[in-house]
């Protein structure tokens, strides 16, 4: 590697001093504060609209799209509510918990002419949905639901408002799941991009998806069949992946990035790790977790590893991998280019039971980018030592701190909490406007961007608030995690816990879907925290990769 970075590598090595104990708690606070005031500034300025537009002070219609495909995620149905309510509670404001999820019951309806990405209003939406009725009907924590439902403005007990809640929510995730359905009426049985939520699947809707897309519904749709009872929902989501899984290269073990859901026929030679196949991955892992599939499980585990054993270039000297694109048939490397996107995959590689040191290595390529620029860009390219002209934006991304998060809940390691720390200055120096927090459009100028996408909400502030609360005693955390995990996850005696008279979850009880939503992990299932393998149940050795003696850059097939 060049020797700006090197020495940037250099300067990474020597700054894990850690957070104290005190400063802890003010960055965990400092988070609080941010996400009031997001959350308040969509109240003013962006509802009932999906989402705000926080330099123009307005909202982000989705009668009036201006953004081409970026616009597939808007519906009409308040999607920054919906996709955020569950961080309301995770934060501790019960007022605004109660709020949302009052005005999600009574006004959110899904009958409207309107096409939406069926893959985002999966995840967002109808992954909203389903997490904040975990929420409301998980036992361990009724009193705190109770303690919300106190402040609804209904005019009904708080039993009977937490009923209500559990009831309606569970109405609006089936009306929604019944619409989105539509979109597997292909021959492959692959679901379509988009569809419509009032008319279904439109004859002149495009069939080009991405493996990404298409298979990342399972964990949301299985959750949906136990909810109703309706197990077409986990059948025609389990069809789409075992289409896209069939259709992987014999040579590789690879899935593509685009393809034909009408013919079945990748679009595109690449693949890798980043946009387009990412959470693919994650769903054979996740939804193999959730649904307790062991055959699905050694399906996600063999992709996780032949992704990473495929697209890693080890840099042995700097003590860090990087995930590159390559030839979905042979493997070979076609890009230099590293995708913000694929930030998520240490997470993942601590998921599927990969060594830490593996996961820490690869987590640390991209901290070195948002080093460099205080932000992370869309592409960052490692022969030019530049953000592509076209990818030099950092749209409030949640990818690096939700990895810091999974690495510091397994390492205890003080440099995790440094990253939340710096992340969070970013944010607040660079983004923090009047109405919310604005993406940076330049990583090199800061130049802002008239955007605040729903995930925010629903990831970034979450995650953030995870990192510090969650590394504070039980007794200090405000979080509804406040077990005592040290004890209780190993054991896996119970799901919950009291601390100080306040009901608890156990980290390990609880599984974090692609957009940070909350699925319960099955009865009797040993895990680590956010149902992360340990390193007794992993397969040894999947993650190993040569190191390489052109590690920094790639050759182009």
């Amino acid at each position: 590697m060049r020797r700006a970075l090197l020495l940037l590598a250099a300067a990474t090595a020597t700054t894990n001093d850690g957070v104290s104990y005190e400063a802890r708690i003010v960055l965990r606070d400092r988070v609080r504060d941010m996400h009031a005031h997001a959350l308040q500034s969509y109240m003013d300025h962006g509802y009932p609209h999906d989402e705000l537009l926080p330099l123009s002070c307005e909202g982000r219609r989705w009668d009036a799209r201006k953004r081409g495909t970026l616009d597939d995620s808007l519906g009409g149905y308040m999607m920054t509510l919906v996709d955020g309510v569950d961080t309301q509670l995770v934060v501790g404001d019960h007022e605004a918990f109660a709020r949302s999820l009052d005005i999600i019951t009574s006004e959110v309806s899904f009958d409207r002419d309107v096409s939406v990405s069926t893959f985002e209003a999966t995840i967002r939406v109808l992954g909203g949905l389903l997490s904040a009725h975990y929420l409301v009907t998980e036992p361990v924590l009724r009193p705190a639901i109770l303690r919300a439902a106190a402040n609804s403005t209904l005019d009904a007990s708080p039993v009977d408002t937490r009923r209500r809640w559990a009831r309606e929510l569970k109405g609006l995730a089936a009306d929604l799941g019944a619409r989105l359905l539509p979109a597997f009426r292909t021959p492959t049985g692959i679901p379509a991009h988009r569809v419509n939520l009032r008319r279904g699947l439109l004859n002149d809707e495009s069939r080009e998806t991405c493996a990404a897309a298409a298979g990342t519904m399972l964990l949301e749709f299985a959750r949906l069949s136990r909810l109703t009872g309706d197990r077409r929902y986990a059948q025609k989501a389990r069809e789409a992946v075992d289409a896209l899984w069939r259709r992987r290269s014999a040579r590789t073990d690879l899935v593509g990035s685009t393809i034909c859901a009408k013919t079945g026929r990748w679009l595109s030679p690449g693949t890798g790790i980043g946009a387009g196949v990412d959470s693919f991955y994650e769903y054979l892992v996740k939804a193999a977790l959730y649904e307790d599939d062991p055959v699905l499980l050694e399906r996600g585990l063999a992709g996780v590893a032949a992704a990473h054993q495929t697209t890693a270039v080890r840099d042995a000297s700097n003590n860090l991998t990087w995930n590159l694109d390559v030839r979905r048939d042979d493997g070979r490397r076609i890009s230099s280019r590293v995708s913000s996107l694929a930030a998520f995959w240490p997470s993942l590689l601590l998921l599927a039971g990969s060594d830490v040191g593996e996961a820490q290595m690869t987590f640390r390529g991209y901290w070195e980018i948002f080093r460099r620029f205080g932000a992370l860009p869309e592409l960052f390219d490692l022969d030019s030592e530049t953000a592509v002209h076209f990818g030099k934006d950092a749209p409030l991304r949640p990818e690096l701190a939700e990895s810091a998060l999974h690495l510091y809940l397994r390492t205890n390691d003080g440099h995790y909490l440094v990253v939340g720390r710096e992340l969070i200055n970013a944010l607040n120096d660079d983004s923090r406007v009047a109405c919310g927090f604005a993406a940076v459009a330049d990583v090199d100028s800061k130049r802002l961007d008239d955007r605040m996408d729903s995930y925010f909400f629903a990831e970034t502030l979450k995650y953030l608030f995870l990192l510090f609360d969650l590394s504070l005693e039980p007794q200090d955390r405000q979080s509804f995690f406040c077990c005592d995990e040290r004890s209780v996850h190993r054991l896996n005696s119970t799901r919950g816990c009291a601390v100080d008279g306040r009901p608890c979850l156990s980290l390990s009880a609880t599984l974090l879907s692609t957009e940070g939503h909350f699925f319960q992990m099955p009865a009797g299932a040993v895990s680590g925290a956010f149902g992360a393998r340990m390193p007794a149940d992993a397969v040894a050795g999947p993650f190993e990769c040569e190191a390489s003696t052109t590690t920094t850059t790639s050759r182009a097939a």
